[in-house]
């Protein structure tokens, strides 16, 4: 028989810190297949093309990705479940990039017409 040979080399399968983490993700993995699912669906039944609602998915899941933590600060600011914070990006993904361009739009306009207003 032959004597085992102890390995020395690294396994990273081994480190629990991995599965910590990957467990971790979970929430944002869960977020963005949500959000990019919606968003899709959402421009298809809207009668946009395939192409459109592609596009319109994978921005809307970056930027619902990228909200995320934002979210999370208000519903632990104001007390919430974080499951609220999961519910205003897939609703910002229901309403579409249009209406989100819109209300950035509107936005801007206001700000732009304070500044006239302030620094005459």
């Amino acid at each position: 028989m032959h004597k085992r040979i102890k390995e020395n080399r690294p396994m990273p399968n081994r480190d629990p810190n991995n599965w910590q983490w990957l467990i971790s993700m979970i929430p944002y993995l869960l977020l963005s297949a949500a959000t990019f699912t919606v968003g899709f669906v959402t421009v298809l039944h809207n009668g946009g093309p395939w192409r459109k609602a592609l596009m319109s998915a994978t921005v809307g899941t970056i930027l619902s990705l990228s909200l995320y933590p934002g979210f999370l600060w208000l519903t632990d600011y104001y007390g919430l479940p974080d499951e609220f914070a999961f519910a205003a990006c897939v609703f910002l993904s229901i309403m579409g990039l249009e209406w989100i361009r819109a209300k950035a739009d509107g936005l801007y306009e206001v700000l732009l017409g304070f500044l006239k207003k302030w620094l005459k």
